[in-house]
């Protein structure tokens, strides 16, 4: 039944029933046609899909189990033979003792030592020099290598051994010695060990005289020191001195124009000679 048309309008004419069936069989027909293939049947899946799919489902199984037998407690699990395990590390004990059997080597090879024995010898000391000490009979003087100067080596020479002109009347020409100008009471030493021939404050031209006889390299050496303070004698005849030891004070006794150490030096012919050379030589 069809509605009223609406007042002022004209009723649409009416299409017969017929004509409305046709047209809509035609419109249906291209409706079917634009229907997609995936709505009217399932597209056929592919083996490697399904491969796949088997795969994960393994993997997802392993990792269930892992995590149960990880998560489980030491209890849930069977007992284990620990005992079996731990007896590795015990230590066996020998069955019997053990014994090593001594060992040796014989051999019929001897060695050879040879020994080179050296030869030596010990050189005898050199003799001692004999010295006449009047009133004292024979002395021996060990010789002795250490020489010293008789006063500090620096100290200025005022005259040299040899020819001069004499500084004063009753003074030679010829020096015998070597006059030292250290300063007037500057100490005078011994040149090395010795034995005090003479000692005395009447020396002559020398005043205050000491004279030391000395063993050196085999030789009998005399120094004499002269012109020495008064009262300033520090040994005797016949005492012992050693290398350095004090005899006496520089001074100006005797045939003097001034303090200072007048030095002679003879061997055993006493002829003197040249004591600043000698002392260069020997005392350095």
């Amino acid at each position: 039944m069809t509605s009223p048309s609406p007042r002022g309008r004209r009723a649409a004419p009416r299409t017969p029933l017929r004509s409305r069936r046709r047209t809509n069989t035609r419109s249906a027909a291209p409706r079917r046609a634009t229907v997609k293939p995936a709505a009217s049947a399932p597209a056929q899946r592919r083996p490697g899909t399904r491969r796949r799919s088997v795969l994960s489902m393994l993997a997802m199984s392993f990792t269930v189990a892992i995590a149960l037998a990880t998560g489980l407690p030491s209890t849930v699990l069977p007992a284990m033979d620990v005992a079996g395990a731990a007896s590795i590390y015990e230590t066996v004990a020998p069955s019997s003792d053990i014994r090593l059997a001594p060992q040796s080597f014989a051999s019929d090879a001897t060695a050879e030592l040879n020994v080179t024995r050296e030869s030596y010898s010990a050189e005898a000391a050199p003799p001692p020099i004999i010295s006449e000490v009047a009133s004292m009979g024979s002395v021996e003087l060990i010789e002795t290598e250490l020489v010293v100067w008789p006063i500090p080596s620096n100290s200025r020479v005022s005259s040299g051994f040899g020819p001069r002109a004499a500084p004063c009347d009753g003074c030679s020409t010829m020096h015998d010695g070597i006059d030292f100008n250290p300063g007037n009471g500057s100490p005078i030493v011994s040149i090395a060990d010795g034995v005090v021939v003479l000692a005395t404050e009447n020396g002559g031209g020398l005043g205050v005289n000491v004279e030391v006889q000395h063993n050196i390299g085999g030789r009998l050496v005399t120094s004499s020191y002269g012109h020495m303070q008064y009262g300033s004698l520090a040994v005797s005849r016949g005492d012992i001195v050693t290398a350095g030891q004090l005899i006496g004070l520089v001074g100006s006794t005797g045939q003097s124009t001034g303090p200072h150490l007048h030095l002679e030096m003879f061997y055993e012919d006493g002829v003197r000679f040249d004591g600043l050379a000698w002392l260069q030589s020997y005392a350095g």
